[in-house]
């Protein structure tokens, strides 16, 4: 899906995080809700050139 923001196009990256239901219950306006947290937690930060608001840099 191609988005446009403030004239600035970009493509929408998806990306599936798995998640494992757990015991702890919260509720939100109401409604019961048990908490998922994520499956497989990453083990290291990314690597590489990243870019924020134009300005590049090495992580």
């Amino acid at each position: 899906m191609k988005l446009i923001h403030l004239g600035a196009s970009y493509t929408l990256s998806t990306h599936t995080i798995e998640t494992v239901e757990t015991d702890t219950e919260l509720q939100f306006m109401g409604r019961r809700f048990k908490m998922r947290v994520q499956k497989d937690t990453p083990s290291k930060f990314p690597s590489g050139c990243l870019t924020y608001r134009g300005v590049s840099y090495r992580a």
